[in-house]
């Protein structure tokens, strides 16, 4: 299972949870090696989850069926394809048939599909509406029923697949996935009308003319001669001048010169099926492919999101303890043993601390950490709340030499743009890494898993890592210290 299938698989953990993570895996393997990162953390505990839930394998039965969905629409396609070219050369001997004619309905279509396609492709926003789910969903739950009404009997079944729809066939993957079926379908259907054109050609005598009402005859003569300029440079032989004019509608040649002229022109319709139909979708069609795959190996989790900040409380607790804290008061942290409530990274032993907006309360507790964690540093904290003392610190940041820099923060404070307009100009003035300490000092909050997850997609935003978010949890003794 490469990468992209293990964050799929979680994903599909994150669909069956809902908003908080409630399965337990058992305990986590450790052999005495380096801790692993968080993610990777998480991606073990979906892989030992997933044989009691068998997500993976509704997620193969998924990819299969579109698989075998897309092949059974190339099939057809080609069929399609193929009986395109019978009306127009399966009506006896000597028929004539307008060159130009012909060539339009077979790339009249194509041109109005690649159009759309492009509009998709270049809008991919479009893919994420709801019609193309409940299609899909409609489609699929009529076909299971019918062929395979046992699958369906997993109950997380339909949730699983539209979170499977969600990720490939929306958003950037959904972009290229469907690019990538556009082209092989359209490949199918030149594929079709050309192997068909071949077999009616070499056994129906068809001659190719050309005839106009209100254009020129140069025009017809300049349009043929564009349409058959790379078949000559390709060495594919094409009409000239002379048996271009002498093609067209009322003009009556010699038996032997009528014969060349078939040929001709049917080697200019083959070659143009196939250099401007079948050879630019073949193009396109690998090229999403490969463009498919470096998006798959691209996709990574929104680790911001209220489910996996809850997670990381339990699998990679970020949590700095203020004093002596009691293990019943730290919140959401019930299933955390005590010895690891400690920074996953610890902070370095010299940092430069900064205050963003904080309350008495707050701004004491944030003292009381820098004491304790960083006892040399003994100028007064940077406490940023107003215009000017923001240009101050943006000033002085660059000259600074701790090691890094710590911004205190209110946990119970909704992050706003502005917020994170300023922490991002200071995260691109210097080089130097970035710790954000949400300071929990007990404060109400309707719904303090959403407010974490909002910081953390702050920090994400602001380029800082994930990783470097510790929450500062205290309780009334520590406060009173």
């Amino acid at each position: 299972m490469d990468l992209f299938e293990q964050r799929l698989l979680a994903e599909g953990l994150r669909t069956i949870e809902g908003d908080s993570p409630t399965l337990s895996a058992g305990a986590q393997p450790n052999s005495g090696q380096k801790q692993v990162n968080f993610e990777k953390a998480l991606l073990q505990r979906a892989l030992q989850l997933d044989p009691q839930l068998q997500i993976s394998a509704l997620f193969l039965h998924f990819k299969r069926l579109t698989s075998r969905l897309f092949t059974l629409l190339a099939v057809l396609l080609a069929i399609c394809g193929a009986s395109t070219v019978q009306p127009f050369f399966f009506s006896g001997q000597g028929t004539q048939i307008n060159f130009f004619w012909a060539f339009a309905l077979f790339f009249i279509p194509n041109l109005l599909t690649l159009a759309l396609w492009l509009l998709f492709f270049l809008r991919p926003s479009l893919l994420a509406e709801g019609w193309l789910a409940r299609l899909s969903l409609f489609l699929l739950k009529t076909v299971e029923k019918r062929c395979d009404p046992l699958s369906i009997q997993n109950p997380h079944f339909w949730s699983l697949f539209k979170c499977y729809f969600k990720i490939s066939f929306s958003g950037h993957l959904g972009r290229y996935q469907l690019s990538a079926a556009t082209h092989l379908l359209w490949f199918s259907y030149f594929c079709g009308a050309s192997l068909m054109l071949v077999i009616m050609l070499a056994t129906h005598q068809v001659d190719f003319i050309w005839q106009t009402s209100i254009l020129s005859a140069q025009s017809f003569q300049w349009l043929t001669q564009c349409l058959a300029y790379i078949p000559d440079l390709l060495g594919v032989a094409v009409p000239d001048l002379e048996q271009i004019q002498q093609s067209h509608l009322g003009v009556v040649n010699l038996l032997q010169d009528a014969q060349s002229s078939r040929f001709l022109w049917s080697s200019l319709l083959i070659s143009s099926l196939m250099i401007y139909g079948v050879l630019p979708r073949v193009f396109l069609w690998l090229l999403m492919l490969f463009l498919l795959k470096v998006k798959r190996k691209q996709f990574s989790l929104n680790l911001s999101k209220p489910y996996y900040v809850q997670l990381r409380q339990s699998l990679k607790p970020n949590i700095s303890a203020l004093g002596v804290v009691d293990h019943d008061t730290v919140k959401g942290t019930s299933s955390v043993p005590l010895s690891s409530i400690t920074p996953s990274q610890p902070l370095p032993p010299s940092f430069y601390p900064v205050a963003l907006e904080l309350s008495a309360t707050q701004l004491s507790l944030c003292k009381k950490h820098v004491q304790q964690y960083a006892a040399q540093h003994i100028e007064p904290i940077m406490h940023v709340c107003d215009f000017s003392s923001q240009q101050i610190l943006l000033a002085e940041l660059p000259e600074l030499n701790p090691q890094a820099v710590v911004l205190y923060v209110a946990l119970s404070r909704v992050p706003d743009r502005g917020l994170l307009r300023f922490i991002k100009s200071l995260t691109s003035s210097t080089a130097k890494p970035f710790y954000l300490l949400l300071i929990d000092d007990g404060s109400a909050c309707a719904d303090i898993n959403k407010r974490r997850s909002a910081w953390y997609a702050l920090a994400a935003q602001a380029a800082i890592s994930l990783d470097a978010i510790i929450q500062l949890t205290t309780n009334k003794e520590a406060q009173s210290l």
